[in-house]
């Protein structure tokens, strides 16, 4: 009986160990970040903010960032305002579990590798405002989407004119 009892405690100790492990282990050095945009095919780049360039794409995309750093992410569309959006860090729970179980060094571990926090927001929606001129004058575009001959996106945005008429004569 004292066996069992004593396999048992063992076996808890062990699950306590992987589960209260430290954050690089359970969370990772990186983070995926997801970034949409209405309307979509909006380019995407992710910078440092310190101005290096991280992250190209076109949304709806995912950008794997190092937790290292914070980023600033822009979003723009040929017609519409660009829009920033800071990437920044917040502690990452699971850092916690090092001081329970494997202590200063596991802390140091995380704090060099940055998995002690966690990127945020997670996931980024913009919703992308039609650009204005000086003046405050908002203009509508309308804006053609397609693939060339080489598979690129070409875009061409034309203003709407508000009000047209034709004189007869």
């Amino acid at each position: 009986m004292h066996l069992s009892k004593l396999l048992l405690f063992f076996g808890l100790c062990v699950l306590a160990v992987f589960i209260i492990s430290c954050a690089t282990i359970i969370k990772g050095t990186s983070q995926d970040i997801s970034i949409n945009s209405s309307p979509t095919m909006a380019s995407v780049v992710v910078k440092t903010t310190g101005g290096v360039e991280v992250f190209t794409g076109t949304t709806p995309t995912t950008a794997k960032l190092s937790k290292k750093k914070e980023y600033i992410a822009t979003i723009s569309l040929e017609g519409y305002k660009e829009t920033t959006v800071q990437i920044t860090q917040s502690f990452e729970a699971w850092t916690i579990g090092n001081l329970l179980c494997g202590g200063v060094l596991r802390l140091v571990i995380d704090a060099v590798d940055g998995a002690m926090w966690k990127l945020e927001p997670e996931q980024i929606m913009v919703s992308l405002v039609t650009a204005s001129i000086e003046g405050g004058e908002s203009r509508l575009y309308a804006v053609f989407r397609t693939l060339d001959d080489q598979g690129q996106l070409r875009t061409l945005s034309v203003p709407l004119i508000k009000e047209f008429s034709f004189a007869k004569h």
